[in-house]
């Protein structure tokens, strides 16, 4: 992606014994992309009406990586920004609904998967993700609209949706780490752009 270096320096999380204990795998964050404006507002406002516990932990996104399994030094930092730099801007087409029955939630469809899945790879080999945790379902790129809702509440969004979902593109301009704050609510600590 384009020149620039990281912008932000962040802390992390001591006391997460209040945390669910698969909130703990995230303590160090994650690699992440964040949609653009006038999406990421439209996205944010869909989730905070539909599934408002998603919507308290993160703004829309498309997840890349696992957890990083410890906090992020230096090296680490210029080791992830030369494999970022290394990728081209992605356009991104999202759109249509789509689920992943017969789990319930909504979101939506990502293209395209083969480049997304090739950043991702590159990032995750890197020096910082050997111990992460292991990654449970095959990389599949997409944009959560809800997730912690019914099997019933998913038929339903699915249809009050169908006519009104978000379709088009966006360029990919940077890829985000975000990192979990004591109430479990990421924000982007670092970006590459």
């Amino acid at each position: 992606m384009a020149s620039m270096g990281w912008i932000m320096i962040t802390t992390y999380v001591e006391e997460i014994g209040h945390w669910e204990s698969w909130q703990g795998e995230y303590r160090f964050g994650t690699f992440l992309i964040l949609p653009p404006d006038p999406l990421l507002l439209r996205m944010n406002a869909l989730r905070a009406k539909h599934d408002p516990r998603s919507q308290s932990i993160c703004d829309a996104h498309i997840s890349l990586t696992v957890p990083l399994p410890r906090s992020m030094a230096e090296k680490d930092w210029g080791e992830l920004e030369s494999i970022a730099a290394g990728f081209p801007h992605i356009a991104i087409r999202y759109g249509p609904l789509a689920n992943y029955r017969p789990h319930p939630g909504v979101v939506l469809a990502i293209e395209p998967q083969e480049k997304l899945d090739k950043l991702r790879a590159a990032l995750e080999a890197t020096s910082v993700f050997p111990r992460a945790p292991t990654r449970t379902h095959p990389f599949s790129a997409h944009m959560t609209v809800a997730e912690f809702i019914s099997i019933e509440e998913t038929e339903a969004l699915m249809m009050e949706l169908a006519d009104v979902a978000h379709q088009g593109t966006f360029l990919c301009t940077g890829v985000s780490y975000a990192v979990p704050d004591g109430d479990f609510h990421f924000t982007e600590r670092r970006r590459r752009s």
